[in-house]
C-alpha cells in the first residue's frame, strides 16, 4: 500500500507540473520520445518488447496526494479510487502508473475498473469513443515526492535515482474524471521508442501476461 490514505499522503510534496516537458540533460532524446508520445503507452511498450506484463500493486480508496485532487476537479480532498501498477517489458519494470478516479462517478462512468485486475488500463480507455484525454502535464520527480516513495517501497533500488520524469493527464467519460500519472523508469533510457500509434492508440499489442509475478531481485536494479 502507498500510505496515501493517511494525512501524510494528503500533505505530500507538490511537483512542478508543466505543459511542456522541461529540458534536462538527464532526459535523453529516446526517453523524451517515450514521454511525449501520443496514443496508448501500453501499445507502444508492447511493440517495443517481446514480452509485456502488468503487475497490479494497489486498487483501493485512498486520499489523493496534495498535487492531485484539484487536478481531478474535486472541490476538497476525499478518498478516491486509487490504482497503481507496474508496466513490465521483458521482465524489467519500465513504467510505474498511478491512477485516481473521481469516486462519485466511478461506477457509472468507469464500469470496467472494478474487474480490471492485471489487465492494462489503456486497453479499455483507447477503444472507447466516449473517452476524451486532456493535454499532458510533465514533471521531474525527486526522491521525496510521494509517488517516488510509493515506487521505492516496491522497488527499493530506484531510491538511488535522483530524478525520474513523469507525465499525467485527465481522462473524461460522461461526467466522470480519471487522473493517470505515469513515471518513466530507467529501462526506457535505452529501449528504442517506437513511432506513435495514432492519437487514439487503438492498435493493441500481441500479448499481455495477465498474472505477472514480481520482478526478481536481480532485475530490480536501476540502470
Amino acid at each position: 500500500m502507498t500510505g496515501a490514505n493517511s494525512l501524510g499522503g494528503l500533505k505530500g510534496l507538490r511537483a512542478a507540473w508543466h505543459a511542456h516537458l522541461p529540458h534536462d540533460a538527464a532526459i535523453p532524446l529516446n526517453q523524451r520520445r517515450w514521454i511525449a508520445g501520443e496514443g496508448s503507452l501500453t501499445a507502444r511498450l508492447m511493440s517495443a518488447s517481446s514480452r509485456f506484463g502488468v503487475q497490479r500493486l494497489v486498487q483501493a480508496p485512498q486520499l489523493p496526494f496534495a498535487d492531485e485532487w484539484q487536478a481531478l476537479g474535486l472541490i476538497c480532498p476525499v478518498p478516491a479510487i486509487t490504482r497503481e501498477v507496474l508496466l513490465i517489458c521483458d521482465s524489467v519494470p519500465a513504467v510505474f502508473a498511478h491512477t485516481i478516479v473521481d469516486p462519485y462517478r466511478a461506477r457509472r462512468d468507469w464500469p470496467f475498473l472494478r474487474g480490471l485486475g492485471n489487465r492494462p488500463l489503456g486497453g479499455a480507455l483507447f477503444v472507447d469513443p466516449r473517452v476524451r484525454r486532456e493535454p499532458f502535464q510533465f514533471a521531474r520527480l525527486s526522491t521525496n515526492h510521494p509517488l517516488r516513495q510509493a515506487l521505492q517501497r516496491v522497488l527499493p533500488a530506484f531510491a538511488s535515482v535522483p530524478m525520474l520524469p513523469a507525465r499525467r493527464s485527465v481522462f473524461r467519460r460522461g461526467g466522470g474524471a480519471m487522473l493517470v500519472t505515469e513515471v518513466f523508469l530507467p529501462d526506457l533510457l535505452e529501449r528504442a521508442a517506437p513511432a506513435n500509434i495514432g492519437a487514439g492508440g487503438t492498435r493493441l499489442p500481441r500479448r499481455i501476461d495477465m498474472h505477472h509475478t514480481p520482478p526478481r531481485q536481480e532485475e530490480r536494479r536501476a540502470s
